[in-house]
């Protein structure tokens, strides 16, 4: 069973919503969607448009006593609908005051409500017209915020991940049924010796595949949330008035005073397309007398154990400290304005924070090191947890089919475990407490 079916029975109710952003703008699109869908539309515009066009209409409210707006209204009759319903869109003025009157009419209409966050996506899940990993796709498509991470989006909207889980789902059934003849024929000379084999390389194949885009995970997460650059140093070696460069702001305090940054301060910024979260920390020393800036130091320490790059700061007060752990570091030295290393110290770049020089290149070189650690824009197969957890569920199964000795039946069982696994990608197999998580997210209007 597809998941959202169990919710057909519940979308008894016309739903509608203000799908642009909330606030004064040019134009202010509603959604309605639902059975009464053309019915709002010959309340207020007095008659439905052509379907799929948009037609220029008059706007009433209160029963049509008053005239409201001059706008836009389109008519999608289900299922050709992005919900798989009668949908009806209404293109106003953007102002206050019209969106507010005009939701009020609709709220005035019987068996009509405000749609809940995510629902009209959730109705098109429902109705067959997205799958589950097309309905995450488009939540981070939502969210996206540079190139990369509207390909990756794009990637999992469109189908095209969609595609390649099925595969896999329809190899997995093939093998399964060569499986169950062997099950099914064992009165038969020659037919499990045949057909065994076979199985086999499937399971090998789709072991290969699998292993290979859980290998390939980890630049799927790091476009969706952001690599993660952490500023390291001893005090006073400018990490603050780095980032204050970088950002092109104040974000962060700068004195001479050691211990300043107690706290961890961060700044998302695009840089080459993808996503790059960089995290001014405090200074590291060996010992200090304040209890806060120990704790900043621990926080520190933290960030450096989940960094994926580390910028290492030196400067002619401090050497290098050693971070201690093992991510791409970039060793740089930092108030040239006062006095250059030599390059002496194998460090990778001279900058000075206060003067702007040679930070250019820095940030040239981490959008280079940032783009090779998330695929260069290249989309993921695997994006969240959720679908590493099946993926790695699903391998574990086949490679229990593959243990030597292993009864048929046990075989086939092992498939068909794998194949419900691949099922939960798309939504062919699944839970009712998943959808309300991934739902939770969205905006109300899509």
């Amino acid at each position: 069973m597809l998941l959202g079916e169990r919710f057909m029975s519940d979308f008894t109710d016309t739903i509608y919503a203000l799908s642009s952003g909330s606030g004064k703008a040019g134009v202010a699109v509603v959604r309605v969607s639902g059975r009464l869908a053309g019915h709002a539309l010959q309340v207020s515009c007095g008659r439905l448009p052509e379907p799929r066009k948009a037609e220029r209409v008059s706007v009433h409210v209160s029963e049509g006593t008053l005239k409201l707006d001059e706008a836009l209204a389109l008519w999608f009759p289900g299922p050709g609908s992005f919900t798989g319903e009668d949908v009806a869109e209404f293109h106003l003025h953007g102002s206050l005051g019209v969106v507010r009157l005009f939701l009020a009419e609709l709220g005035s209409l019987e068996n009509f409500r405000p749609a809940e966050p995510g629902e009209f996506t959730r109705r098109a899940l429902a109705n067959g017209k997205i799958d589950l990993v097309g309905v995450e796709g488009l939540n981070d498509m939502l969210a996206a915020e540079t190139a990369s991470q509207v390909q990756q989006a794009l990637f999992h909207v469109d189908g095209r991940a969609s595609e390649i889980f099925q595969g896999w789902r329809e190899q997995l059934i093939e093998a399964g049924a060569l499986a169950e003849a062997c099950i099914d024929f064992t009165d038969e000379e020659g037919v499990a010796d045949a057909a065994l084999p076979q199985v086999r390389i499937s399971i090998g194949r789709l072991i290969k595949m699998m292993t290979e885009n859980l290998r390939d995970s980890e630049r799927g997460h790091l476009n969706r949330e952001g690599v993660r650059v952490v500023l390291a140093g001893s005090p006073n070696v400018g990490k603050s008035s780095l980032l204050n460069a970088i950002a092109a702001r104040d974000v962060a305090i700068v004195s001479s005073e050691a211990g300043t940054t107690r706290d961890v301060v961060e700044v998302a910024l695009d840089m080459g397309g993808v996503p790059i979260i960089i995290s001014d920390t405090a200074g590291l020393r060996d010992s200090v007398d304040s209890h806060v800036e120990q704790l900043g130091i621990e926080r520190t320490h933290d960030r450096l154990r989940h960094a994926d790059i580390i910028v290492s700061l030196a400067s002619p007060e401090a050497e290098w400290r050693n971070p201690g752990v093992d991510s791409p570091t970039l060793r740089i030295w930092n108030k040239t304005d006062i006095a250059a290393s030599g390059l002496k110290s194998g460090c990778d770049l001279e900058i000075s924070a206060l003067t702007g020089e040679g930070v250019e290149q820095l940030m040239q070189h981490l959008a280079e090191m940032a783009g090779k650690l998330a695929g260069n824009g290249e989309p993921a197969l695997l994006v969240r947890e959720r679908q590493v957890q099946a993926v790695k569920s699903a391998v574990s199964h086949l490679e229990n089919a593959l243990r030597p000795g292993l009864p048929i039946e046990l075989l086939a069982e092992e498939l068909r475990r794998a194949g419900r696994n691949i099922g939960k990608l798309t939504g062919e197999v699944g839970t009712e407490d998943l959808l309300d998580s991934i739902f939770s997210k969205f905006c109300i209007g899509k």
